[in-house]
Order: C-alpha cells, then structure tokens, then sequence
C-alpha cells in the first residue's frame, strides 16, 4: 500500500522545490504539539519485522511540464543485541520530456553486538544500485566491519562504524581514471559512516545518515552519500516528511557534475 502526496524533486537546484513545500512548512508548526510521535519505522527487540512506505507524486503542466515519483521501504528487524534493515529507494524524475533522474536501490545490513560489552557491534552490508542519468548503469557492493553505539535508548539511536568495502560498478559513459576510459570498475576501498534517529519534539524527528567511501586502489576516488529527513506525525500511522539526499563523487564522467541534489516530501505509512 502506498500513499501519495506532492513531492518535489530538485537536481542542483533547490529553490524550484520550495513551491511544494509550502504545505509542509505550514503544517510543521501545528502538528507538533498535536500529534504523537510516530513518525519512523518502530524499532522494538521483539524478533519482528516492522516497516515504513514513503510515496510521494508531482505533475505540472503548462509552461512547465514535469513529472516526479518516489516510493521508499524501510524495514526493520530487532532483538536486544542484533539488528537487521532493509532498504529500497525509487526515484524518477523529467522535466519538458527529458530524463533527470531513474534511481533505484535496495540495501540489506545486519548489525550483532559484541558480548558483553554490547556498546559495539559487527556489521555486514550489501547494496545494489542503478542511476543512468548519473553514469551508474549498475553498482553492487559488500562491506564488514566494526563499530560503535553512541546513543541507544528507545525511539533513538546514533551509531557510527568502519569496514572494508569491495565495490563493481559499471558506467553509462566512459569515466576517466589515470588517462584511460573505462565502462567497469571493481575497486576495494574503506567505509566510514554514521547514522541516527533523534526526536526533536514529542511529534517530529530527524533520521540522517552519512557515509564516506574512499578508495584504496584508485587515487583520488571518493564518494560521499548524505541522507536526511525529517518527519512530522499526523496520526499514530501516517507522518508527513521532508528530505533531502546528496551524491558526490570525485570522479563524473564528462560533462556531469560531481554532486547531485535531490529534496522530496510525500507522505510515510508505517505498518506494526
């Protein structure tokens, strides 16, 4: 099941998203002090899968015709010293007929404590991606590792953690690296990331993640993903959100940039 709203989508140019986002602003204020907060997928130790959907759709016409549509699952599996999360992202986007973004993920990580200490914890994670307006015809990659539990008590979270991570990708267009133009890359290089949930009032809160991917065999290779939002509850179920995703690589093919920007409100479903 999914909800849909007006989303908006903005590629290295925010300011043409404001429009849309005007209803959320506007509700912002209200609904913080009328609303539980209920506003991300609910993470209890119980063994029990548990899960979120985010949708959003926008249509203009007119002097500008555009089209956006994004549609997110996030599922979460905890007990008192393990978790497992799934992720699927679907981003596409045109403007005046010309494709600006088709983006599609799915992500898997499983976090076990470390006994007896249980402020730390092994991960291993898996990802595959496809973004042809950003020169990715495919990515899949792995990573192992360690890390750490800043925050942990119920409804919040900050962890932060480091691995090795072993990536293959191949390109829409030749990518430039050393003077030689290559369509497919399997590079080895670190991940360095955090991620957390926080409440910042009884109905709203912010969930962001960032990760850093050097690489270790290709000098001068790094990718930076950031991801942020912020959800506003409208019922015990239904939350309106707000986020923002930005990609950066030192290493676009030509004639692309190296970040690309993406802001999107819609509307969360979270199902117990």
């Amino acid at each position: 099941m999914t909800i849909n709203t007006h989303q908006s989508t903005a590629k290295t140019n925010l300011f043409r998203s404001l429009p849309s986002l005007l209803p959320a602003l506007l509700l912002a204020p209200f609904l913080a002090f009328t609303s539980p907060a209920h506003s991300q997928v609910t993470v209890k130790p119980d063994g029990q899968w548990r899960s979120l959907t985010t949708a959003g759709l926008t249509v203009n016409s007119g002097n500008i015709r555009s089209t956006a549509f994004n549609l997110g699952l996030d599922g979460v599996r905890a007990t008192e010293s393990s978790k497992w999360s799934a992720l699927g992202q679907l981003l596409y986007t045109d403007s005046a007929g010309q494709r600006t973004g088709e983006r599609a993920l799915v992500s898997s990580q499983y976090n076990g404590d470390i006994e007896p200490w249980r402020t730390s914890f092994a991960f291993v994670q898996a990802a595959g991606l496809t973004d042809r307006p950003a020169n990715t015809r495919d990515r899949v990659t792995s990573s192992t590792g360690l890390g750490a539990h800043l925050l942990r008590r119920p409804g919040e979270f900050w962890d932060v953690w480091a691995g090795i991570s072993v990536a293959s990708e191949r390109y829409v267009r030749p990518v430039d690296f050393n003077g030689v133009q290559r369509r497919h890359l399997t590079d080895t290089g670190l991940v360095l990331a955090q991620e957390a949930n926080l409440r910042l009032s009884p109905s709203t809160t912010l969930r962001q993640k960032l990760v850093l991917l050097p690489s270790l065999s290709q000098n001068g290779l790094l990718r930076t993903e950031f991801d942020g939002q912020v959800s506003v509850a409208v019922s015990e179920r239904i939350s309106l959100s707000t986020g923002l995703s930005v990609r950066h690589t030192t290493r676009p093919a030509q004639g692309l940039r190296r970040t690309d920007l993406t802001l999107v409100t819609g509307l969360s479903l979270r199902y117990d």
